[in-house]
């Protein structure tokens, strides 16, 4: 039988969730049914995170505008008969997408969205602002366009159906995955003080993650150390709060960490801050390795991971003091967010890595099929 070629375009690898999420599929898929290629601007970080060997395409250029000739030339490599899917990940990914398969009419295109729609409600220049109304505005145009779209949340689906006028399929992360409880036994050199809870918080540095509300709603708290793994843009402004309001024996910034698991297995509470997601990998991670959780109530996918859009795991995102309330009444009642671990746990099955990837695989073969009976 002859391989589908899937080539996936996600123009800026790095040790985040997305890549992640895209490395458990690689990994899930049959590689005798799948060539897959992968294709990145930058190092190729996803690879840190496979076990499946892949073709991966470093194209070497600053801006994923400038992709544009080159990923053409290298689709034109592929025989006219061959199966092909041209997966893009993201939105100014799933874009520029659009104008680099117009001439290659046989080709399938997947587009996956990531982020809720309230990611176009925060920037943090006026630049960024008016090139989020181009993005969405473009989303809206094109993405009608494409052999399918998929969202990682019911609700980032369902509100990308309305504003693009298509139909978009849901299909989970493939976050249960159980090599994490092999990896969280790995050795750490971290000593946990006596009668200090520790706070973890794990995301990139940036507006989205907005571990500016956690810093503020900790800061006056104490016995407890909040330790945030991640980098990003926001660094220089979250150590100049912490100087500012001398956190510096309270709060560490831990960057480069490719394994993060074993924290979970010293922390006591799990914060996630954002404002805005898609599906947040980590809220998973934390119910598999039974740490505590208490997030914001952003759209989207922390409601539907935790099955609730209020209580004592839920605060308003970017409120400060909700989330102060939030964390004292976790230290003093543990019982009130832990009584709920198992239930939370037993409906992971939902993200298990086996079950979306057998989603992945008839998709995919259903594109082709579709593909060879048109012609």
């Amino acid at each position: 039988m002859k391989k589908i070629k899937l080539i996936i375009f996600h123009p800026y690898s790095s040790l985040g969730g997305a890549d992640k999420s895209l490395a458990r599929i690689i990994d899930g898929l049959d590689h005798n049914k799948y060539d897959i290629f992968f294709l990145s601007l930058n190092k190729v970080y996803i690879t840190k995170f496979l076990y499946k060997k892949i073709k991966t395409v470093v194209i070497k250029k600053s801006k994923t505008i400038f992709s544009i000739f080159f990923v053409r030339e290298f689709l034109k490599k592929f025989n006219a008969n061959d199966k092909i899917i041209f997966l893009s990940n993201q939105n100014f990914a799933n874009l520029i997408s659009f104008i680099i398969l117009q001439k290659f009419k046989s080709i399938k295109h997947v587009v996956i969205e990531r982020n809720h729609l309230d990611e176009f409600k925060y920037n943090s220049n006026i630049f960024q602002f008016f090139k989020k109304k181009i993005i969405k505005f473009l989303m809206k145009l094109t993405y009608k366009y494409a052999d399918l779209v998929l969202g990682n949340s019911k609700e980032l689906s369902k509100d990308l159906t309305k504003l693009i006028n298509k139909k978009v399929k849901t299909i989970y992360n493939p976050a249960f995955d159980k090599s994490i409880f092999k990896l969280s036994k790995l050795k750490i050199k971290f000593k946990k003080q006596k009668n200090i809870k520790i706070i973890l918080n794990i995301g990139r540095l940036e507006l989205q993650k907005n571990q500016i509300t956690l810093l503020k709603a900790i800061k006056d708290i104490d016995n407890v150390n909040l330790i945030i793994i991640g980098y990003g843009s926001q660094e220089k402004k979250l150590k100049d709060f912490i100087k500012k309001n001398m956190l510096k024996n309270k709060v560490r910034i831990l960057k480069n960490i490719n394994n993060p698991y074993p924290f979970f297995k010293i922390a006591d509470l799990f914060i996630l801050s954002s404002v805005y997601e898609g599906f947040p990998n980590v809220l998973t991670e934390a119910i598999m390795l039974k740490v505590p959780i208490i997030s914001s109530n952003c759209k989207s996918g922390p409601s539907e991971i935790l099955m609730k859009k209020k209580g004592p795991q839920i605060f308003e995102k970017e409120n400060y003091i909700d989330l102060k309330k939030k964390i004292l009444s976790h230290l003093k009642k543990k019982q009130v967010i832990c009584s709920r671990q198992k239930k939370l746990y037993a409906s992971l099955r939902r993200f298990d890595k086996k079950i979306v990837l057998t989603e992945y695989d008839k998709i995919f073969q259903a594109l082709v099929e579709n593909s060879s009976s048109n012609n």
